[in-house]
C-alpha cells in the first residue's frame, strides 16, 4: 500500500510539472521541455483573467514547432489556447514568447441567435441552458450552491462570453471557476474554502500591501424602471416614478457621493429596483490587500485565509481573489491579491483606528513631556542666582600676590521655594577653602604641611610612642581596685612591708 501510495504521489507531481503542446489540426500531444522556466506564470483573477504565459527556445523539437496561434498548452489538468506567439529573433537564439487564455473563454464562440423578448425570471441555471444546450463545442455547466431568481430583460442574440457578463451582473456575488469546459457557477457560501492557512507577516509574507481608496465611492442614484407603451411619444410613463435611492449609513459616515443613474428595464416594482441599485453602489472604499508570499506554493483560488500583521496588531479573515504562480522557478515568491469584503474592510478601519488612537496617545504623551521639560526649564531660569558688587577692593591670594577680585551679595531673580526667598531676596553660601580663590594659598603658608607634623605610634615596655617605654612599665604594673594587697616601704630601712586586711582587721608582715 506505501509503494502504491509512493507512486501515485510521484505521478501526481510529474503530471504537475508536465507541459505538453498540441496544434491547432493536429492529433499528436508533444512535452514541452524547452520553456525558460523563469518565465512560466500562471494568473488568474475572479470573474476576470485565467492564463498562463512563458517563453519558449527553439530546441529543433516539433512540440517548438507546434507552439502557435490556436495551439493547445496543457498543464495542471487544464487546457489553454494560445492567443498571442511572438517570434523573437535575438544573437543567433530564436524565442517566442506565449500568452495562453483558460479554454473556458472559448465559450464566447457559442452564439445564440434567438432573443427571449420581454422582461422573465430566470435562474442560473435557466440562462447557463439557454446559451449551452445542445452546443458543438463541449461545453457543459454546473451550479454549485444556492441563488435567488431574478428578471432579465431581452436575453439573448449574443455569444457566450456575454452570457457570462450577465451572470455575474444579475447575480454578483456569483464565482466562475471553470473546469476546462465545464462552466461551474459557485455561490459565494459554496466558494469560500477554509483549509486552516495562515498569512503571518515577517513570518510566511516578506511584503503586505494595502490600498485603501475612497474615489469609488458612491451612495446615491436616481433610478429609472421600466416604461409604459403609450401612445403620447412627448411623455415618458413609468411603471413607477424615477426617484432617489440611498445608502444613508455611507452617507452619514462619508457625506454625499452621487452615482450615475441607473436605468434597467427589468423593474416593473419600485421595492425590487431599490434593492437592486443598493447592489450597484459602492458605500464604502475599496480595499485591496497584495500579498508577497514566502515560498512557492500553488495558490488556491477563493481560499480563506487568517491575514495578521502584528506590528499594527491588524488581524482579519480574508479570501483569495487573485494570483500570480511561477510553478517551474521555486525561488520566485508567489504573488496573492485578498478580498476587499466588507468585515475585511471593517477589520481594516477597527485597526486604522486603533493606530490613530496609538499616535495620539502618543502625541499627548509627548506634550506632556514638553510641558514639564518647558515648567523645569523656565524653573531653572527662575532659580538661577543674580548678585549686587558691593566691593572692588583687591584681595590677597598669596603672600606675595593679589588680585582685583570684586565682591558680591547674592540673591534670586524670582520667588524660590526651594530656598525659601521671595524676589531679590539676598543670601549667604557655605563654602570650602578649595572654592575661594586664593584662600588655599595663603592658609597653606600659615599652617603646618603634613611632613613637619611628628607621627605617634603607641607605646611597647621597650619602645617609646604616645609615652616613654619607662612610663608604659609603670602603667602595665598598675591593678585595678579593689586590691587584695598593698606593699609599702619603711622610709628609715627601707623594709618592704605588706598591708591586707582579713575579716575587717588590718594586718601587716613583713615582706621580701
Amino acid at each position: 500500500m506505501r509503494r502504491i501510495l509512493t507512486l501515485l504521489l510521484v505521478f501526481h507531481l510529474f503530471t504537475l510539472d508536465k507541459i505538453t503542446v498540441k496544434g491547432l489540426h493536429s492529433t499528436d500531444v508533444e512535452p514541452l521541455a524547452c520553456i525558460l522556466n523563469s518565465s512560466f506564470q500562471t494568473n488568474w483573477e475572479q470573474n476576470n483573467t485565467y492564463q498562463l504565459q512563458f517563453t519558449a527556445y527553439d530546441d529543433k523539437s516539433v512540440a517548438y514547432d507546434s507552439i502557435d496561434a490556436e495551439s493547445s498548452i496543457y498543464f495542471d489538468g487544464q487546457e489553454y489556447i494560445v492567443k498571442q506567439c511572438l517570434p523573437d529573433f535575438s544573437s543567433g537564439v530564436a524565442t517566442k514568447k506565449v500568452t495562453a487564455i483558460h479554454i473556458y473563454n472559448e465559450v464566447s464562440r457559442i452564439r445564440q441567435r434567438t432573443i427571449k423578448t420581454g422582461t422573465i425570471t430566470y435562474s442560473i441555471n435557466d440562462v447557463l441552458a439557454f446559451y449551452l444546450s445542445g452546443n458543438s463545442l463541449g461545453f457543459s455547466y454546473q451550479v454549485i450552491g444556492s441563488f435567488d431568481t431574478t428578471q432579465i430583460t431581452d436575453l439573448g442574440n449574443s455569444d457566450g462570453k456575454d452570457m457570462l457578463s450577465k451572470i455575474v451582473s444579475a447575480w454578483p456575488t456569483a464565482v466562475i471557476y471553470p473546469d476546462n469546459k465545464v462552466i461551474r457557477v459557485y455561490s459565494s457560501d459554496a466558494w469560500a474554502k477554509n483549509n486552516g492557512n495562515r498569512i503571518d507577516y515577517l513570518n510566511n509574507a516578506s511584503e503586505v500591501k494595502q490600498t485603501y481608496d475612497s474615489s469609488s465611492i458612491t451612495n446615491q442614484a436616481m433610478v429609472y424602471g421600466k416604461t409604459k407603451e403609450s401612445d403620447n411619444t412627448d411623455v415618458t410613463e413609468y411603471y413607477f416614478p424615477p426617484h432617489l435611492v440611498s445608502n444613508q449609513d455611507s452617507i452619514n459616515k462619508w457625506g454625499l457621493h452621487p452615482a450615475d443613474d441607473i436605468s434597467d428595464n427589468r423593474f416593473t416594482d419600485s421595492g425590487a429596483m431599490d434593492r437592486y441599485a443598493l447592489t450597484q453602489l459602492i458605500p464604502e472604499p475599496t480595499l485591496t490587500i497584495d500579498v508577497t508570499y514566502d515560498g512557492n506554493e500553488k495558490p488556491i483560488a477563493g481560499e480563506l485565509r487568517r491575514l495578521e500583521i502584528r506590528e499594527t496588531s491588524f488581524v482579519t479573515n480574508v479570501q483569495v481573489v487573485a494570483y500570480t504562480w511561477y510553478p517551474l522557478d521555486k525561488t520566485q515568491q508567489t504573488q496573492l491579491t485578498l478580498n476587499n469584503t466588507a468585515k475585511t474592510i471593517l477589520d481594516y478601519q477597527k485597526n486604522s483606528q486603533s493606530q490613530l488612537n496609538k499616535a495620539l496617545a502618543e502625541q499627548k504623551r509627548l506634550d506632556s513631556n514638553i510641558k514639564t521639560t518647558n515648567q523645569t526649564a523656565t524653573k531653572a531660569f527662575d532659580s538661577r542666582f543674580i548678585g549686587d558688587t558691593f566691593s572692588t577692593t583687591t584681595r590677597q591670594v598669596s603672600r606675595a600676590a593679589t588680585l582685583p577680585l570684586p565682591g558680591y551679595v547674592l540673591k534670586v531673580p524670582a520667588d524660590n521655594a526651594d530656598l525659601g526667598l521671595k524676589k531679590n531676596d539676598q543670601f549667604y553660601v557655605a563654602t570650602s577653602v578649595d572654592y575661594v580663590a586664593g584662600l588655599k594659598d595663603y592658609v597653606t603658608g600659615m599652617l603646618p604641611t603634613i611632613p613637619d607634623i611628628p607621627e605617634y605610634k603607641p607605646a611597647t615596655p621597650t619602645d617609646d610612642g604616645l609615652m616613654s617605654a619607662v612610663d608604659k612599665v609603670k602603667l602595665d604594673k598598675l591593678k585595678i581596685e579593689p586590691l587584695t594587697s598593698i606593699q609599702m616601704k619603711d622610709t628609715i630601712n627601707d623594709s618592704v612591708y605588706v598591708l591586707t586586711m582579713e575579716n575587717g582587721e588590718i594586718k601587716i608582715m613583713k615582706g621580701e
